[in-house]
Parts: C-alpha cells; sequence; structure tokens
C-alpha cells in the first residue's frame, strides 16, 4: 500500500499542488483506490476540494512542524493503514518553512527499527540548485536518508548526486493542463504567448523586450501578446514586488496597451489560451530542462516554442524537432518567434501533429506506471 504525501494540493494555487494532483489521479487509473492513502494539508481550501474530488482514503496535518503530536501522528497513519513505500511530492509553498517533511525519510528508518517494517521513502523533488538557501537547507536531510530521490532536471540530478548517489533517480513530468479541442484555433491576430508562473528566473524582462522589439515593428498591427498567468501585486502574493517591477517594464517598453495578462484562470481556460497561440516564447534563464511544465503544456497543445538553450537532455529530444526552437542570441529568438507565427497552413498542421507525437513521451499514465513497478504497489 502507498502512502502519498504532498504538502500542496488542489485549489491551492500553486504548480506543485496540480502536478500531485494528476499524478495522484494516474495511479489511481491504474490501481485500486484502497491500495493509497492521501496525507496532505489541513487549510480550507484544499479540505473543500479532497471532500468534493477524492475518493482515496486520505489524512490532513495542521502544519509541517516538527512536534511531538505531528511525529506520532504520522506513525499513526502507519500502524493504521499496510503502507509498503511512501511516495512524497517535494517542495511545496504549504510545507512551510518548517523541517518535518525534510525529516520524514529519517523518521520512517526509524519507525522501521522500532517495528520491524521494510517501508520505503521515495520523493520526488522538483528543485534544487535555483533553491534558495533555506529550501536546500531543507532538502539535505531528504538526499541523505531517502531511499529513492527522482529529479526531472539534469542540472538539478548531477548537483544531488554529490549527496544522495545512485540514490538519485531520473524521471520526468507531464503537464498539468490537458487539451479541450483537437483542432487548431487562431485567432484574429497572430498571438504571441507566454504561459506558466511569473518569478525570478523565467527570462521575463528579456521576453518583454523582444516583443517590445517585435511591437515595434508591427506596423500592419498583425501580432497580440498575452501573459497566460498572474501578475497579481496583492500583499499576500510571495512575488507581489517581483510583479510590480513587470508592470514598470510592461509600461517602459511601450506594451501597456499591447499585452493582455489572464490572471489565474480556470485549466480549460488556459488550454482554450494555449490552443489560440501561434508561437509560444519561453526564455528560461537557466535553459530548457524537462521539469518544465509550461514547455509540456505547448508541446501537448501542438503549439511551436522559442525558448532558450536546453540541457543535454533537452537537447536531444529537442534538436531535430521543426516544432522547437532552442535560441542563443536575442536576435535568433526574434528571427524564431516571427518564423513560426508567419507558418503556412501545411507548415503549421505538420508541427502541430508532430509537437503532440513527441509530447507522449511525457504521458502521466507513463510517469505513474514506472514510480508503481519501481514502489512494488503493481
Amino acid at each position: 500500500m502507498l502512502l502519498y504525501i504532498s504538502g500542496s494540493f488542489p485549489d491551492n494555487q500553486e504548480g506543485i499542488a496540480e502536478g500531485a494532483k494528476v499524478l495522484l489521479d494516474a495511479m489511481l487509473e491504474i490501481v485500486e483506490k484502497d491500495k493509497i492513502v492521501l496525507l496532505t494539508t489541513n487549510t480550507p481550501i484544499i479540505s473543500e476540494h479532497i471532500k468534493q474530488n477524492i475518493s482515496v482514503n486520505y489524512r490532513m496535518m495542521d502544519n509541517w512542524k516538527v512536534t511531538t503530536g505531528n511525529i506520532k501522528k504520522f506513525y499513526s497513519i502507519l500502524d493504521e493503514y499496510d503502507i509498503t513505500a511512501i511516495h512524497m511530492e517535494y517542495p511545496g509553498d504549504l510545507y512551510g518553512k518548517t523541517f518535518l517533511a525534510s525529516f520524514l525519510p529519517w523518521f520512517i528508518k526509524h519507525y522501521n527499527l522500532k517495528r520491524n517494517k521494510k517501508i520505503t521513502f521515495n520523493v520526488r523533488l522538483h528543485e534544487f540548485t535555483r533553491a534558495r538557501f533555506l529550501r536546500k537547507a531543507a532538502i539535505v536531510p531528504i538526499l541523505l536518508f531517502a531511499d529513492s530521490i527522482y529529479i526531472p532536471a539534469l542540472r538539478d540530478r548531477n548537483a544531488a548526486s554529490k549527496i544522495g548517489g545512485k540514490r538519485v533517480r531520473p524521471t520526468t513530468i507531464g503537464t498539468n493542463i490537458n487539451t479541450v479541442s483537437d483542432e487548431l484555433l487562431p485567432g484574429k491576430k497572430k498571438r504571441i504567448s507566454y504561459f506558466g508562473s511569473v518569478y525570478p528566473g523565467k527570462g521575463i524582462e528579456r521576453m518583454l523586450k523582444l516583443w517590445r522589439i517585435i511591437s515595434i515593428e508591427d506596423t500592419e498591427k498583425e501580432y497580440e501578446f498575452k501573459i497566460i498567468g498572474d501578475l497579481g501585486t496583492e500583499r499576500d502574493n510571495h512575488f507581489a514586488e517581483y510583479h510590480k517591477q513587470v508592470w514598470r517594464f510592461i509600461e517602459q517598453y511601450g506594451l501597456t496597451d499591447k499585452i493582455t495578462v489572464t490572471g489565474y484562470i480556470s485549466n480549460e481556460d488556459v488550454s482554450k489560451a494555449i490552443q489560440e497561440t501561434a508561437v509560444a516564447t519561453l526564455p528560461y534563464e537557466d535553459g530548457l530542462t524537462l521539469r518544465r511544465g509550461s514547455f509540456l503544456a505547448y508541446l501537448a497543445h501542438g503549439i511551436p516554442v522559442v525558448t532558450s538553450e536546453g540541457d543535454s537532455e533537452a537537447q536531444e529530444l529537442f534538436r531535430e524537432h521543426k516544432g522547437v526552437s532552442m535560441t542563443k542570441s536575442d536576435d535568433e529568438f526574434v528571427k524564431s518567434i516571427l518564423r513560426f507565427a508567419n507558418l503556412s497552413e501545411e507548415e503549421r498542421r505538420y508541427i502541430y501533429d508532430d509537437n503532440k507525437r513527441l509530447s507522449d513521451n511525457f504521458r502521466w499514465d507513463r510517469i505513474a506506471e514506472r514510480f508503481l513497478k519501481d514502489y512494488e504497489i503493481i
């Protein structure tokens, strides 16, 4: 039996939250619901979602502080169910700046010795090298004590392997955005879009500069620009100050009346906005890797993508595909955007079909099956 741990879970507005549910749903398509127990955070929004949408057994932690009460509660879940393996999604905002989740692999080793059990603790780790100091410190115990640490990005995997050794293993992620239609949905104008969270490291300022170049040369008003994501400046938004800076960039580059920002919208509306895109722009500062959910969302919708140079894994997978342009210079980036935005109908159809075929490498059912086999649940 599998204990599935995720500090964040829908409807908490966080990418890891949605991804945790998609993976869990994919697992439940393979095994019976009585083979999995969900453990997540007790917040009103998550609790309401679970009551309405989740059919598996579940338990909730009020917080993830290292307290005697929380440790006993965790052990009681293990006592109640015949758990043989644990899968944890990490990080996640709702774990907070606490260390219980970080030391759960160590507590499992203690529990196994005390109860004469052989429960394995496995973590899907979404970040490492770009994590801030405290987050990195919180990840170290996971790398020291977990039985397996699955990491999508090659750079993160190489760095984590210096601590975790051969217990660090490759994996892939899929997209959280299901397509609502299999048809191309061209808009009245050629839409250039960005989809994803807006925070440092995504190359947002560079992208706005490139959009400005295209906008200045767009004398026929052929193009429109859209950020499919949130730029909220509310005080409770962790990235409020950065979002204020992005709004200043938009004004500074003369794009105020030329960019539409969707804010948080449903996955169905995200899918439609993506499908109405002529070309996607994703100028990641640290390059394209296999942990980029936004990239995979565009790929699954058949949309051509212009992005930054990828790591060796991304290069091997995407370099020869006509629908993905990995660029170095700003000039090359702009030329690729304009080339994709002005494809013939035949060229666009070819790229649409090819990108969708390529996205089959990142199907959640395959990812879920791999985990379940590794954990000997199937």
